[in-house]
Parts: C-alpha cells; structure tokens; sequence
C-alpha cells in the first residue's frame, strides 16, 4: 500500500510528539517503520526561514509522507462541488485528493461500500478535506440513474464531473441490462450519468466534465454493427472500443454545448500508463503480483491524476472544449476519434440505449 499525502500541517519535528502523531496515522500499516528525515528551508515574506520536514518510511508498506507549510497550496477549487467516480482506488482516489487539497468538496461515487468507507477514512485523516460518499455502480444504469437524482436532491450545482471508473475485464461479460461490460461500464454508464448531471453542470459558473479516455483508443474503430462485442471478443479491443466511445463522446457533446452557447466543456484525457489494481480480479485477488510489478515499471497514481485534475481546476480552460489531453497538454488523437459523423451517431445510439430523450435538442 501507498501513501501519498500532501499539504499536511506544518509539524516541528524536533517534538517527539508529533513522531507519536505519525505513528498514529500509519497504524493500520504492519511492522516497524523507520524514518528519515530531510529539511527544507521555505522563505517568509521578510526574508527568514521556516523549517518544513518530508518524511520517507519503510515497513512492511510502503508510506511516502509529504509535509508542506500552512499556506502553500493553492485553493483556487474552494466553495466548487466535484463528483468523481471510481473514487476508492488509484487514479480515482489521487484525483479525489489532490482536489480536495485546492479546496473542492469531492463526492466520491464508488461501487464497493467497504472499500469506498476504506478510501474515505484514509483521505479524511488531513484536516481541511471536504468529502461525500455516495454508491454508484455504473454496471447497471438503474443505479445511475439513482445517483443523479440523489445528487440533485443533495446539491443545487455541479462544477466538475470526472467520469474516472473504468474496468479492463478479463472475460466477456455483461451488465444489468445486458450490455458488454467494458462498453457498458466504461463508457454508457458514463454517457448516462453526464447527460443526468448536465442542468446541475449547467447551473455552475463554468461547469466541467472529464471523460477517462486511453491511447487505446486508437485501437480501432466503433463497431456499430456489434457494441456488445459478441463476435471475435478480446479484452484489449473491447477496452479500446470502450475508450474511443468516451473521446467520440466528448467531441460530439463539445459541439452540442458549443451551438447552445453553454458555459460547460468537455474534455477527455490519457492519464499515460499508471500502475493501478485495473488488472487485479477483485474477487479472488488474482494477478496482484502484476499491478505490483506495475508500481516499478510506470507512472504513480498521482501521477496520473495530474491531468484530470488540471482540465477540472485550471481557470485558463474555460474555454476549452472538445479536446484530448495527456500530460496537461492537447495530444494528437486517432483518426477515428475524429469523425464527427460517428461521434454524432455513437451519440443519438446512446440516447435510445439509455432510454433518454435528448436535453440538448432545440
């Protein structure tokens, strides 16, 4: 297990206590944890020091502390409501809390109740944080449809959705209402909530969406002749379709908002290659040996909420729409992502799966 926690209260740590504070805070970690100390110095205004301390520990886990000075990070995110799903785990719970440290009340919409309270005491254990727990499972559109009205009856507006959950499954398998399940999960659960969420976007200054796309989705194509994949099934090419669904998604939607005149974006991104739990089998645990040889190989978690987290907060794209990122930056996209013609169509296809008449249609 890691952990990255940031802009944690300025400790002194030449006072044994707040070792003792530590301690607590790691005591759900197994084994002695050793400590060594680095120190910073950080100007005041008039010119003196203050000491800030980081801290790296080693135990049977693994718990990489980050102790920042009061007043260093940045709130431009304060008073702002964000949803984001998948929340309990790796990219989803790093964007949670790197929101929740610029100030956002983050609503963390997850699945599994054990794991989401789990997720939310470990986020909860810095002062300042601001978080909701609602379930969500985005496997059966009638929970999602539950989600939003219960969201509406909770909160007045929206300012940013970050459609994070995804899923690479290791069979063909099917949700509530029968669709494949990387289609169903990754993208038309995410479909249905964001058209959901749409008037509660709408009511915000300037509401956001960010759809969890991948360099996968250059895959291939959609196949509209087959969306539940039931010839020639591979996992990769189904996680792909998935992945290209989202960023078509976001170009149509893009342009709809666009011809209305509406305040609300949509952009999708590629978080890059993150060592996460996507490849373990939640019900038997199997394949964990692989997410760990992950955690040597490629980006953090942390890492790779950066984006999310830039496209959701950064005031500079307020105007930015339509777009695919990766690295906090616009990155060239498939051809197919492209086709306006398909992400139009994948869109009116979409409406008639969920049952949904179209918001946007004058």
């Amino acid at each position: 297990m890691v952990y990255n926690l940031s802009y944690v209260k300025y400790f002194d740590l030449t006072d044994a206590l707040y070792a003792k504070k530590l301690n607590r805070l790691l005591s759900q970690g197994k084994g002695k944890c050793h400590f060594n100390k680095s120190v910073i110095y950080q100007p005041h205004a008039h010119g003196s020091a203050q000491q800030s301390c980081g801290f790296v520990l080693r135990g049977d886990a693994v718990f990489d502390i980050l102790i920042a000075m009061d007043g260093m990070k940045s709130e431009n995110m304060k008073g702002k409501i964000v949803v984001v799903t998948g929340a309990n785990s790796g990219i989803g719970k790093a964007t949670a809390r790197q929101l929740a440290d610029l100030g956002a009340t983050v609503v963390l919409a997850c699945r599994c109740k054990e794991r989401a309270e789990a997720a939310l005491s470990e986020l909860t254990c810095v002062d300042g944080r601001c978080f909701d727990l609602m379930m969500l499972d985005l496997a059966d559109l009638d929970s999602v449809r539950a989600f939003a009205a219960a969201f509406a009856e909770k909160y007045d507006h929206l300012d940013a959705l970050i459609n994070n959950a995804g899923l690479l499954a290791r069979h063909r398998a099917e949700t509530k209402q029968g669709f494949e399940q990387s289609f169903g999960v990754n993208y038309l659960g995410a479909f249905l909530l964001t058209m959901l969420l749409l008037p509660l976007l709408e009511k915000s200054e300037q509401g956001r969406v960010v759809m969890m796309s991948s360099v996968a989705h250059g895959w291939g194509d959609v196949r509209f002749d087959d969306l539940n994949l039931t010839r020639g099934y591979n996992r990769f090419a189904a996680y792909g379709h998935s992945k290209l669904c989202n960023l078509l998604f976001t170009r149509a939607l893009a342009e709809k908002l666009r011809a209305r005149g509406s305040r609300v974006t949509i952009n999708a991104v590629h978080p890059g290659i993150v060592a996460t739990d996507i490849v373990v089998n939640r019900a038997n645990d199997r394949f964990r040996w692989v997410a760990s040889l992950m955690k040597v190989l490629f980006m953090t978690s942390d890492e790779g909420a950066k984006t999310s987290v830039y496209l959701a907060s950064d005031p500079a794209l307020n105007r930015v729409s339509g777009e695919y990122f990766y690295r906090c930056r616009i990155e060239p996209s498939s051809e197919a992502s492209k086709n306006l013609a398909s992400a139009n169509r994948l869109y009116d296809v979409s409406l008639k799966l969920c049952g949904l008449d179209d918001p946007l249609k004058s």
